[in-house]
């Protein structure tokens, strides 16, 4: 049992409220979390976290938070009245630990700026001085002789007399003169009186063909006039 102490001791410096020592592990309480100590090692859980105490199924007893078991004990390890009568305190601890407002976080320590480099700069080379321009070319001077002549333009020619209009018109030969434009055959024109001449013929037979008892004389004039005319007709086309 004292090695059981002795890990709580290491675990927390906390005052304990209430504490249960059984034949398998020690389960302790203080004012802001809830230890079991058993062989298999310590567990531990704030009293912020637990949420329920579940008993028995299994033959282990799991206190439960948000996420799932927290602390899980075997039943068998304690009395079970001593045990409803422990959890009896930490139900009331849980209670009074959530009503508090949580404690703030720990401060932080400030960052410390770092040191400044006073290490002078490395000063940039100085650069090198620009090339001298290149001298400029000299120029190639001829030399200059007396004795030579200037060019001279060519001597003026008087011009020759102009010949006479006769002369210069004398072999030329005159032209032909220009053929009569052709007279320009209307094919349309032609073509509407062929078709009319047709036209003409066919009224001509088709009344004679829907008359068939008139009288010799009407069939003779309706012949006679449709074929001169369909003639005369087909004539003009051609001109």
């Amino acid at each position: 049992m004292g090695e059981y102490q002795a890990k709580l001791r290491e675990l927390t410096q906390d005052e304990v409220v209430s504490q249960l020592e059984g034949d398998g592990g020690l389960l302790a309480l203080t004012r802001s979390e809830l230890f079991f100590i058993g062989p298999e090692g310590a567990q531990r859980a704030t009293l912020r976290e637990i949420k329920k105490v579940v008993g028995g199924k299994g033959g282990v007893l799991q206190v439960v938070g948000e996420s799932g078991p927290l602390i899980e004990a075997p039943v068998q390890a304690f009395q079970v009245d001593e045990l409803r009568l422990f959890f009896e305190s930490v139900k009331t601890y849980v209670a009074r630990s959530q009503k508090q407002p949580a404690p703030p976080p720990p401060p932080t320590e400030p960052e410390m700026a770092p040191e400044p480099d006073l290490t002078p700069a490395p000063q940039p080379e100085p650069a090198p001085p620009p090339p001298p321009p290149p001298p400029p070319p000299e120029e190639a001077s001829e030399p200059v002789t007396l004795d030579e002549e200037p060019d001279l333009p060519p001597p003026i020619t008087p011009p020759e007399e102009p010949a006479s209009p006769a002369e210069i018109y004398a072999d030329e030969p005159t032209p032909p003169p220009p053929p009569p434009p052709a007279r320009k055959k209307n094919a349309v024109t032609g073509l509407l009186l062929k078709l009319t001449s047709l036209a003409t013929l066919g009224l001509a037979g088709y009344w004679i063909y829907q008359n068939p008892t008139a009288d010799v004389m009407q069939l003779s004039l309706v012949v006679v006039a449709g074929l001169g005319a369909a003639l005369l007709e087909w004539h003009v086309s051609d001109l």
